[in-house]
């Protein structure tokens, strides 16, 4: 599949980045031959009749440990070698192909005292930097947005009620001067977690082109990012757009 400025099929030894939407927070990296999957969780604990990501990781990075960002035992090795696991690893690190930055954020507007924090990270990646913001509770500050530095692409929570309202995260996204919004973390039909739906954060993104795709993977390359800013809206696992 291509699409003409975003995404295209890798040929003639062109690098580019696999991005996998695994449902709620769960992105999947693939890049160099390895997977890198970010805050898996077990299908149930989203809502009734949903599965865990179907994916096989080399490394699995966890933000912070609520029962739906860290079912890391469904990828325990059964008599081999699992992935290497690293859960809320603040500062500088090496996942080859990925280099990874943790930056510690707030679960909640009241600097972690109502629920704790998280671990935020920055991936740099064949060109691309991207950044997968977990369960960030309250608009960045200016230092922890320079911690991050610029940013290609932002995976943003957008649901509301556990983390920032979506009314703010066009200014996360604005402070890290991000090209690509790709929405994670909020209601879809069948999920029991009070989230907001999607629409409701696009309602507040009018600057921003919205594109919607017609699976729940893309591939992405340094070259081919838009001149506009865009919301990338990635279709849950199995339900292609009609």
């Amino acid at each position: 599949m291509t699409l003409k400025g975003l995404l295209f099929l890798v040929e003639g030894g062109l690098v580019a980045v696999e991005i996998v939407w695994h449902l709620h927070s769960c992105i999947e990296l693939i890049a160099g031959g390895k997977s890198l999957l970010i805050d898996p969780h077990d299908g149930g604990s989203l809502g009734v009749g949903f599965t865990p990501p179907t994916a096989k990781p080399d490394y699995i990075l966890v933000t912070h440990e609520h029962y739906d960002h860290n079912a890391v035992n469904l990828f325990s090795a059964k008599g081999g070698r699992g992935p290497l696991i690293i859960r809320e690893r603040e500062g500088s690190f090496e996942l080859p192909p990925f280099r990874v930055k943790g930056v510690k954020l707030p679960h909640d507007e009241f600097e972690g005292r109502l629920r704790g924090f998280v671990v935020a990270y920055k991936i740099t990646v064949e060109g691309l930097s991207l950044a997968h913001l977990s369960d960030l509770g309250r608009p960045l500050r200016d230092q922890e947005a320079r911690e991050f530095g610029s940013v290609d692409i932002v995976f943003a929570p957008v649901g509301g009620v556990y983390t920032l309202p979506p009314s703010k995260v066009i200014d996360v996204v604005d402070m890290l001067d991000a090209k690509i919004i790709i929405p994670i973390h909020y209601w879809l039909p069948g999920v029991q977690l009070p989230l907001e739906p999607l629409d409701v954060f696009i309602n507040h993104a009018r600057n921003f082109k919205v594109l919607q795709l017609e699976d729940n993977r893309v591939v992405i390359d340094k070259h081919d990012l838009p001149g506009e800013r865009t919301i990338l809206v990635l279709q849950p696992p199995g339900r292609r757009r009609s």
